[in-house]
């Protein structure tokens, strides 16, 4: 795939993605976080025609958290229980190597990852229950997510 998944890394601002057509318009408050989604096909540069590659990266929901003009967090979704891009992509584009345990893979059992790099942290893990596979991959600021976690015990706090 041809896509830009690199781009979108913790620290990065707003303004900065715009060149990958990322508009990230809102609040600028210290303390309100903007949350965005992002289709996975958005972050390519050329479209597919057809085959698995245009439903992987089809089927990827991005959730784009950002505070104070800064993309702190980053969640993909998998929604395509076949595919494994997620692994793909923290392999490839965030080039975060992990072992997987074959194991684990022939035993059809769910995977684990994490690590921290840079002061973000990476959360890999594929769900698997019989035939059916979910997969998360989730990037956050170490330095930021904090502010975050405030804000959302305030919330929580209030209801």
């Amino acid at each position: 795939y041809d896509c830009q998944f690199d781009k979108l890394k913790p620290g990065v601002s707003s303004k900065s993605l715009e060149e990958i057509n990322i508009f990230a318009y809102g609040s600028s408050s210290s303390i309100e976080p903007l949350n965005l989604i992002v289709n996975g096909e958005d972050m390519c540069k050329s479209k597919y025609e057809d085959g698995d590659e245009l439903r992987n990266i089809m089927s990827l929901d991005i959730h784009l958290v950002f505070i104070n003009d800064k993309l702190i967090k980053v969640n993909y979704i998998n929604n395509f229980s076949e595919s494994k891009i997620l692994f793909d992509i923290l392999t490839n584009d965030y080039k975060i190597e992990f072992k997987r345990n074959q194991q684990e893979i022939e035993k059809k059992q769910s995977e684990f990852f994490n690590t921290t790099i840079n002061d973000n942290s990476y959360f890999y893990v594929l769900l698997k229950n019989k035939d059916r596979q979910q997969e998360y991959l989730e990037i956050s600021s170490d330095k930021h997510i904090e502010k975050l976690e405030k804000h959302l015990l305030k919330i929580e706090e209030t209801q």
